[in-house]
């Protein structure tokens, strides 16, 4: 499936993408999540070049808001508490599991969804805007800019690397070498996982997210991040579903009936449920009997599911523990 539509289908897993939350913190706390974690700060102006223009961010950011998981990651990951942070419906008291404890206690959480408050976002007096996770920037950016410096998307959400998302909010917040440090022992967990587990390589994956009791979408596109990440580990996609982004089994692209379940079989199978109601029933067909028998069947989450689609640079070291027992089961 391509990135477009696996990000329509999995809309429900992606939330995260499109929510924009906003709190506030003092000043005296602004000011330190200005300067990098050695105390350094960036040379301002920076000019950041997006698809929706560029943002000028004319000195060091001290009122940081960010309207997508991933901008808020990327923002913590580089010592910034924003004073808008979106609030993760998944998370345990709307904070993604692998950001627990890290975030300031003062960052006000909101629920931004179905549409996004821009009066609530000005209310904050943010002088930066991280919206690089947003799908809906093209909606949004208009008004959001008017607001403050905002950093959209390099390409689309869809379409931009866990890294260039790191290296793009970097070089806004003056950071770039942060950045670049980050990206860099974030890659390098990734390598280690791949060396402690050397029977991952040439093993075959599936990964896919049953958002009802009657469709399962598959997630097989070479550019799918998920895909991507887990074919970073040595593992291949499946056999039975190379492909699958391109051939229809009923009405789109992607989509298995609980009767094609048995495609899914392979050496690390990942899927994602929507619902523990869509598992049990998933679960009881025939066709999952297979599934679970052969090799590393792996139910996950609707957090986890989330962060194999759209990786992190904190949320990976959290997703390759999550998956760990799985890494060991293969065999």
């Amino acid at each position: 499936m391509t990135p477009r539509r696996a990000g329509v289908l999995l809309a429900v897993v992606v939330l995260g993408a499109g929510l924009a939350s906003c709190g506030s913190s003092g000043d005296d706390d602004a000011d330190k999540a200005a300067t990098t974690p050695t105390g350094k700060a960036g040379v301002f102006p920076v000019v950041v070049e997006h698809s929706q223009g560029k943002a000028e961010v004319k000195s060091a950011p001290k009122r940081v808001v960010a309207l997508s998981a991933m901008d808020l990651d990327a923002a913590i990951s580089l010592g910034v508490d924003p004073v808008g942070a979106a609030k993760d419906p998944f998370g345990k008291n709307g904070v993604s599991p692998w950001l627990s404890g890290k975030l300031d206690a003062d960052t006000k959480l909101i629920n931004t969804t179905p549409d996004m408050s821009f009066e609530e976002i000005a209310a904050l007096k943010p002088d930066l805007i991280l919206a690089t996770g947003d799908y809906g920037i093209s909606k949004n950016y208009g008004k959001l800019s008017q607001i403050a410096p905002t950093l959209a998307p390099t390409k689309s959400a869809a379409e931009d690397s866990w890294q260039s998302r790191e290296e793009e909010i970097g070089k806004a917040l003056g950071k770039s070498d942060a950045a670049g440090k980050a990206v860099a022992a974030t890659e390098q967990s990734i390598e280690d996982t791949a060396a402690r587990y050397p029977r991952l390589k040439g093993r075959t994956f599936s990964a896919s997210y049953a958002y009802s009791a009657t469709q399962i979408a598959t997630i097989a596109s070479p550019d799918d991040f998920a895909v991507k990440f887990l074919e970073s580990l040595g593992l291949e996609v499946t056999p039975t579903l190379k492909g699958a982004e391109k051939s229809a089994t009923n009405e789109q692209p992607g989509l298995l009936s609980p009767e094609l379940a048995g495609r899914l079989t392979s050496d690390l199978t990942v899927i994602g449920f929507v619902s523990p109601q869509v598992r049990t029933t998933l679960e009881k067909q025939p066709s999952f009997t297979k599934v679970k028998a052969t090799g590393a069947y792996t139910p996950v989450d609707n957090a986890t599911i989330t962060e194999l689609r759209n990786p992190s640079v904190l949320g990976i070291p959290w997703l390759l523990e999550e998956l760990t027992p799985s890494f060991k089961a293969v065999k």
